[in-house]
């Protein structure tokens, strides 16, 4: 009868020890570490912005007449044009965690007060004139109004809240010249142009949780646009306009609200 009694209870024992073992188990499984990066999430950034209008040339078109620019001409060359400003807007995107890693998507729109001067000359041939090109003007103001862009970001994730990436795609950025002739030119001619450019950017930066659903980040951000042709004075089919490679750098801070997974 003893050693019956014995078996009941160290069965007993042995049936509530593997329900504990099952049990916690389970709740290992239901209850993972908590995800603070997963989701959507909406935020406000700003920064200063510097744009380089690069390998610049002064050009004229004239219909039927093809085009000459000054650096066909021996010994002439352009200045290049240095912008530089502020930079403010907002962002929204999407995470989405493995592991230590984190994929993510987000687009901007910022509006951008950069500007800087140009002139057009900065060499002659000794003893040479200035090509009728380089009459028109003798100096223009450029300014970057708007950025946009969608970028991917691939990120890791350091501890629970700090997080370390690299981001780039596609990007927009407004662009606006005007000429310091502009009083004097005739009825029926334009002077000055704004143009959207397209490009790419590319960068790197870091972001905290401060709390389960705020953020703070710091990046680093550098854009491509390629050739911007911008009139300077145009109509019936002749202009004159400054052919520039454009870039920009930008370093900004942002905050962000995220939504948690959805």
């Amino acid at each position: 009868m003893q050693f019956r009694r014995f078996s009941l209870t160290a069965a007993a024992l042995l049936l509530a020890a593997s329900a504990g073992t099952v049990s916690v188990r389970a709740a290992d499984i239901a209850a993972p570490a908590a995800d603070l990066w997963t989701g959507f999430y909406l935020g406000a950034q700003a920064g200063y912005l510097s744009g380089t209008g690069g390998d610049t040339d002064f050009c004229e078109s004239i219909s039927g007449s093809g085009r000459q620019c000054l650096s066909d001409l021996n010994g002439f060359s352009v200045n290049d044009t240095d912008m530089d400003g502020v930079t403010a807007g907002g962002y929204l995107g999407y995470n989405y965690r493995i592991d230590s890693f984190l994929l993510g998507l987000e687009g901007d729109f910022n509006w951008d007060n950069a500007n800087g001067n140009g002139d057009n000359i900065a060499g002659v041939p000794a003893g040479g004139a200035v090509p009728a090109a380089a009459n028109p003007f003798t100096g223009y103001d450029m300014s970057l109004n708007w950025d946009a862009s969608v970028r991917a970001r691939l990120g890791l994730i350091v501890d629970e809240r700090a997080l370390l990436y690299v981001t780039g795609g596609p990007s927009w950025i407004n662009v606006e010249l005007d000429p310091n002739i502009c009083g004097l030119v005739p009825s029926g001619l334009s002077c000055g142009d704004k143009s959207t450019e397209f490009g790419w950017q590319l960068g790197a930066g870091a972001e905290y949780m401060i709390t389960e659903h705020l953020s703070m980040k710091a990046e680093y951000v550098h854009g491509w646009y390629g050739d911007a042709d911008l009139d300077v004075i145009s109509g019936s089919g002749n202009k004159f306009y400054v052919k520039q490679d454009l870039q920009t750098n930008l370093v900004r801070a942002g905050v962000a609200y995220h939504f948690g997974g959805l």
